[in-house]
């Protein structure tokens, strides 16, 4: 596993408190969401938590588990934006990759073990949130599942330019 140079034994283990912390919340979290899938507030927590394992371990150079988080957090903003509903294939796919978080965890505690292959929770939560099934520009660039021209004739071009400038872009 590479990480950034400049990486010293004690960020690996602020990193694991914190990822410690994060999957916790996760954990717990994720479970709710199926019986409360109206809270802002859990939904809100979630995306935070993947946001931050995200970040924290970009910061370490620790691409494996980056791609996933950031799959994870797509995936969490689709929800957050209305694109997508609260399902049973949703949480199946949030709890795969916590799993799959969890495990690249192990590895920066055991540096000589293999990095664990993820490739299976991330394109599980991409088919849920419709993540490049076709390799449409769309959902390559906007994160949002396949898209036509939408009817009243707004094009994908003013869709980046509304998201671009923070607006919510509903897919209704």
């Amino acid at each position: 596993m590479e990480l950034s140079p400049d990486i010293t034994p004690d960020d690996i283990e602020m990193f694991l408190q914190e990822a410690d912390e994060q999957l916790e919340l996760l954990d717990q979290s994720i479970v709710k969401l199926e019986h409360e899938a109206d809270s802002e507030h859990l939904l809100q927590e979630i995306f935070r938590a993947a946001h931050t394992m995200k970040g924290s371990s970009a910061m370490l150079g620790f691409k494996e588990m980056t791609g996933l988080a950031h799959v994870m957090e797509q995936a969490l903003d689709q929800l957050r934006n209305g694109l997508i509903g609260v399902t049973p294939e949703l949480v199946d796919a949030l709890l795969n990759g916590m799993d799959g978080l969890k495990d690249l965890r192990g590895v920066l505690s055991d540096m000589d073990s293999a990095i664990p292959d993820v490739s299976d929770a991330i394109s599980q939560l991409e088919d849920v949130i419709g993540g490049n099934a076709d390799g449409s520009e769309a959902e390559i660039e906007l994160g949002i599942p396949s898209m036509r021209e939408p009817e009243g004739g707004m094009d994908l071009a003013k869709l980046r330019e509304q998201m671009d400038q923070g607006n919510s872009v509903l897919s209704i």
